[in-house]
């Protein structure tokens, strides 16, 4: 999913989380279980690019404008949410549970440090089961041909999210 949708997504698990337990720890590893849960349906990553032999894409342009826009799209909706519903609380089940459904691809796919990370063993079988979870739904709707399923499966995931935060 793209980074919006994992933030918003992530944010509201965070707050029905936290509505129970009161627990910001607990919010962010709803909002990691959600990452999870939204990418293995159906989904739009990214723009079509070229992929290496190990299945990673490879950045070019169009990628990193996309990947920027989404991330600074995505924070900057988070931002305000978080303020006008929750006042930039810091323990806020919100924005625990939103950095929770951004952190699983932040750690695993910013190129400036993935190879790297992916040498400790611990975030090599993070990466292998990141990318087992995508591909439970990659093999049946291949991106980019079912893009527009990926896409409506985003909108029902998040309009509701965004229902419940903002109501």
């Amino acid at each position: 999913m793209i980074a919006t949708s994992h933030l918003i997504i992530g944010g509201s698990v965070g707050v029905i989380v936290g509505s129970v337990s009161q627990n910001p720890l607990l919010a962010l590893i709803a909002g990691v279980v959600s990452h999870f849960l939204c990418d293995s349906l159906p989904h739009w990553d990214h723009p079509d690019a070229p992929k290496l032999p190990n299945g990673d894409i490879v950045w070019i342009k169009k990628v990193w404008i996309f990947a920027f826009s989404d991330s600074i799209i995505g924070g900057l909706i988070a931002l305000s949410i978080w303020g006008i519903q929750f006042n930039f609380d810091l323990l806020s089940p919100f924005i625990w549970g939103a950095a929770g459904g951004y952190l699983p691809d932040f750690i695993d796919n910013v190129p400036f440090w993935k190879e790297r990370i992916r040498k400790l063993v611990v975030f090599q079988k993070f990466h292998d089961f990141h990318v087992w979870i995508h591909d439970n739904w990659r093999f049946k709707y291949p991106m980019p041909e079912y893009w527009i399923l990926g896409t409506i499966t985003q909108i029902i995931l998040v309009v509701p999210a965004l229902w419940y935060l903002l109501n």
